[in-house]
């Protein structure tokens, strides 16, 4: 029923790997003053090598994580202030820039919102160019070989860039992408750079002028990835219809194909020497082709979601897999064994305290509840989440002993033992006719905020219609699921529900007027707000139990956790 953002993602689910090999440090690097722990690393984006094979890359909604390439530790986080999702970047051939794709701070005369391209001093950590010109989200970046050009592309807006960095030309290109560019790759022998969208095709560009050169045609699907040999001799295309094409780089002419067995071909890498070429797919799996023979050498089947990002490393050792699993691993390139996993790459929606202060539980976008400890920040527990059912409020029982859980894409709120992670019963706000009734009316309807009363026998809902902006709320029996009754279905959006502390009253706030409405619990008549009724704290802000901690959900889809008395900065 959703169409919100979120949608246009694929569900991640985070896996938590129990071999040795995996990385489980949650490093707390960076951390702001007066903050104990940051829970999360942010959501997975990309993943590149540095060009001396000395750092792994990884971008995710708060800045750059560089690792040892052959550990996994943690070495580093440039980070981006005030982005919520993550981001392309790609290294300078020397390795002495960075270039990255952000939300601009200008805008354009219109007043729309603009992005841009910074190129940063990958050692100094400092932003020294900006580029502007992308109206919607940067989804890709390259240097030419020589370093003196960067290209990128901007998504659904059908906009290209190319920049002369010793100049700061702007050069234009033309709009050919029916549906928007997706990606674009360079030669590594700089004369061309090719592009992917939305549509069946590729297009190969002169790499100074940017003019269109040729078009790749004969997929029958979207092409998704596309890379070049080292030689630049030639260029391959993955695409939805789960073939892998190889083209002559000068005349375009096909030369062959394969058909990989990793569902939708998403991701495609040159090893080095160019005697392998590795995809990933939509199915998680990821496949090693010998170039010569085409031969299928070996197949990676760790991963459980969708492979969104693979790096060789420059020496053609080790291959870096990102999934939407929410985790990244290292393989040896030779053997295809799992070197080191890194974990902790996530998006999380909500938080909440146990009652005894002691764990934190998290529900993220990809629907798993995780459990962390409050002082360390490390990983106790997960529990998978339901399918499609992004986590969008998380609360304990005040006994401890369940969770409830709002899975937002599907409507429903999932109580679980909070030790066992044992399903045991599910809220379910709509049947099969008020789902028809809602898509009838061009509805959308959200549940929001979810309280536990005083006794824990007794669950609050807050829900919204929030295309004709009514709101509800519903009591529920926290045992059996079943609906006990409907206290209020009326005009004016839900944004927060919880009990009075003696159980007999629900109160709620609504939309950005932040008007009280409070209800007696057992009648559901409405009563006159008092001032004791009024919420204290911001929306996101939890306090521990015992007081000693402030727990805030940041917009990077991290926790960060800081002493109570420390004054709090804006998130």
């Amino acid at each position: 029923m959703k169409t919100s953002f979120f949608l246009l993602f694929t569900v991640i689910i985070v896996s938590v790997c129990s071999l040795p090999s995996t990385a489980q440090d949650n490093p707390q690097i960076g951390l702001p003053e007066g903050a104990i722990a940051l829970i999360g690393k942010g959501d997975l984006g990309e993943v590149h090598f540095s060009p001396d094979g000395s750092q792994l890359a990884i971008s995710t909604s708060i800045g750059i994580w560089f690792h040892d390439p052959q550990t996994g530790k943690a070495l580093e986080l440039l980070q981006r202030p005030n982005i919520r999702y993550p981001f392309a970047f790609a290294f300078s051939p020397d390795g002495n820039r960075i270039g990255i794709g952000v939300r601009a701070k200008k805008r354009n005369t219109s007043g729309s919102s603009r992005y841009s391209v910074e190129v940063w001093n990958a050692t100094a950590g400092e932003a020294k160019e900006m580029r502007l010109g992308h109206l919607h989200r940067v989804k890709s970046i390259a240097f030419s070989p020589d370093g003196n050009y960067i290209a990128s592309v901007g998504g659904f807006s059908n906009t290209a860039r190319l920049w002369n960095l010793q100049t700061g030309e702007k050069i234009s290109i033309r709009r050919v992408h029916s549906k928007g560019f997706n990606l674009v790759v360079f030669s590594l022998d700089g004369p061309t750079f090719a592009t992917v969208g939305y549509d069946n095709a590729a297009y190969l560009w002169d790499g100074k002028t940017g003019n269109h050169k040729i078009t790749l045609t004969g997929h029958r699907k979207q092409v998704s990835c596309v890379a070049y040999s080292p030689d630049s001799k030639t260029v391959a295309t993955g695409s939805s219809d789960r073939t892998i094409r190889f083209w002559d780089a000068t005349t375009g002419t096909h030369q062959t194909t394969l058909t990989a067995e990793v569902g939708s071909v998403r991701v495609l890498a040159y090893s080095p020497d160019g005697n392998i070429i590795v995809c990933g797919g939509g199915n998680g799996d990821v496949q090693l082709w010998d170039t010569q023979t085409l031969k299928l050498k070996s197949t990676l089947t760790w991963h459980t979601a969708r492979i969104g990002s693979i790096a060789y490393a420059p020496n053609g050792n080790t291959i870096a897999t990102a999934s939407l699993d929410g985790t990244v691993r290292l393989w040896d390139a030779a053997t295809g064994k799992s070197k080191v996993t890194l974990t902790g790459y996530m998006r999380i929606n909500a938080a909440a305290y146990a009652p005894d202060g002691k764990t934190i539980v998290t529900g993220n976008r990809d629907g798993n509840v995780h459990f962390w400890d409050v002082s360390t920040a490390a990983l106790k527990n997960t529990f998978t989440g339901a399918k499609n059912g992004s986590i969008s409020n998380i609360t304990y029982s005040p006994d401890g002993k369940m969770i409830a859980a709002v899975s937002s894409y599907n409507d429903q709120v999932l109580l679980r033992d909070a030790k066992t992670g044992k399903h045991k019963a599910t809220l379910k706000h709509f049947g099969l006719i008020d789902t028809i009734f809602v898509l009838l009316q061009n509805r959308e309807y959200e549940i929001g905020p979810i309280a536990y009363s005083p006794d824990g026998k007794t669950i609050v809902t807050g829900g919204d219609y929030y295309t004709v902006e009514k709101g509800t709320v519903y009591l529920w029996d926290a045992n059996t699921g079943k609906r006990k009754r409907v206290i209020f279905k009326g005009p004016g959006m839900v944004s927060s529900v919880v009990f009075s502390k003696d159980g007999k009253r629900i109160i709620a706030t609504g939309d950005w007027k932040n008007e009280v409405r409070v209800w007696h619990a057992a009648t559901g008549k409405e009563l006159a707000p008092t001032p004791a009724d009024v919420p204290s704290g911001s929306k996101g802000l939890l306090y521990s139990p015992d007081g000693t901690t402030i727990a805030s959900v940041r917009q990077d889809g991290t926790v960060l956790i800081r002493e109570a008395e420390t004054n709090l900065q804006k998130e």
